[in-house]
Parts: C-alpha cells; sequence; structure tokens
C-alpha cells in the first residue's frame, strides 16, 4: 500500500523532456488541473505536461521536444539572484528576484508599492498593509513574500492544482511537490510557477522569459 507521502500530489521534471504531473492526494482524490479561467482541463491521474514550449497539444506532450532539441538545463549559476527585504513601519515585503515569473500583479494592482521606475522599487509604506498582503499572498511565484511583527509569511493554503496560465507558466499551488527542484532561501514549497515555453534560464522555475520569446499557448514556437 502507498504511503501517503508517495500519494502527495508531484511533478517530475523529465531531463530534456515534459513534466509527469502525478495527481493522487493523500485523501485519494485528484489534484485538479485548471485552464487560466478556472475551469477543470480532462486527464487520467498522470498528465504529461509539454515545458518546451512546442507542443501542438498544449497543455499536454506531444513529443516535440525531441524535435526541437529542448534542454532542461539549468543556465542560472548557483546562487544567483538573491532576497531583498524591504523594511516598512508595520510590514516587511521580501523580494525574491531568482523566483520571479513577471505576470506583474504586483505592479499593475498596486503601484503606490510596486513601482519599477524608482528606486528603491518597493514602497512598504506605500499602501495599507491588508493591501500589501493580498498582492503578496497573489503573487504565483512566490518571489513576494511578508513578515508582520517578525514572523515570516511565505504559504498561502489552498487545494492542490496546477494552473495552466494564458501564454505564460504554469502556477503550481498547494504543495504540488516539484522533484529534484532546488529553490533558493525562503522560498516557498506551497507555491511556484514552473516554465512551459522553453526559454527560461531557471528550469524548471519561469524566469519571466515567456515575455522575451513572445510565448503565445497555441503557437509552435521556433527551435530554441
Amino acid at each position: 500500500m502507498e504511503s501517503g507521502e508517495e500519494r502527495r500530489p508531484r511533478i517530475q521534471p523529465l531531463t530534456n523532456g515534459p513534466l509527469v504531473y502525478r495527481r493522487r492526494t493523500e485523501s485519494d482524490d485528484l489534484a485538479q488541473l485548471l485552464d487560466d479561467d478556472g475551469a477543470e482541463i480532462s486527464c487520467g491521474e498522470t498528465a504529461v505536461l509539454c515545458r518546451c514550449g512546442a507542443s501542438s497539444r498544449k497543455p499536454f506532450c506531444d513529443g516535440s521536444h525531441a524535435e526541437v532539441g529542448f534542454s532542461s538545463e539549468r543556465l542560472w549559476k548557483a546562487g544567483a539572484g538573491k532576497r531583498v527585504d524591504y523594511v516598512g513601519a508595520r510590514i516587511t515585503v521580501h523580494d525574491n528576484r531568482a523566483l520571479c515569473a513577471h505576470v506583474e500583479y504586483c505592479v499593475r494592482e498596486l503601484p503606490s508599492v510596486f513601482d519599477r521606475s524608482r528606486r528603491p522599487w518597493i514602497d512598504p509604506d506605500g499602501a495599507s498593509v491588508e493591501e500589501i498582503v493580498r498582492i503578496c499572498e497573489k503573487c504565483p511565484s512566490g518571489a513576494l513574500s511578508y513578515s508582520i511583527d517578525g514572523v515570516e509569511h511565505t504559504d498561502v493554503e489552498r487545494e492542490p492544482a496546477v494552473v495552466v496560465s494564458d501564454d505564460g507558466p504554469y502556477f503550481v499551488q498547494g504543495w504540488v511537490e516539484v522533484a529534484d527542484a532546488e529553490r533558493p532561501r525562503g522560498a516557498s514549497h506551497e507555491h511556484c510557477t514552473l516554465c512551459r515555453c522553453g526559454a527560461s534560464h531557471n528550469k524548471p522555475f519561469c524566469d519571466g522569459r515567456h515575455w522575451d520569446v513572445g510565448f503565445v499557448k497555441g503557437a509552435k514556437p521556433t527551435t530554441r
């Protein structure tokens, strides 16, 4: 009989290949695979997800990684990117550049706090604590987290799921394990974003390069 740990939802990145999403949970339910609107995508207990960006069956793999010469090599050097703490009167915002997927909820929804045109780019006194907490907890990659009264908050309690974002990465949440993936200091293990365009230098994590390569969910990109 399988142990509870073995039944935990798990993503296994295959070398130079797709992501294998084993969806069985400890309660024997199946973790969800969702589209960007929250609708469930039908699949079996195991879903093989494209991460080269070339599949004609996105989000599922069709073997195109072999045709385009996809490499899962992580080009970031060990220790690249670092977490910076922005200390305010009531809240400290932690920003981990090694994890940012450039989804941009922060700069679009709370520009009084998050503004790339200024230095420092985060003003932890620029909005209410409640507004800043909401944005940090909405950050899908885990790049943003926060501390209040010396207590750090990096995790959000949600049901296990993988969300296929429009023209962007996979949003992984609810303690779905990502096997063999080294995370930087302070990173959440409850949520992260995984590359599906094939261009990230921080594989299996997204580093925002889907913007640079013009990744479109329905298109088949050129060889990388």
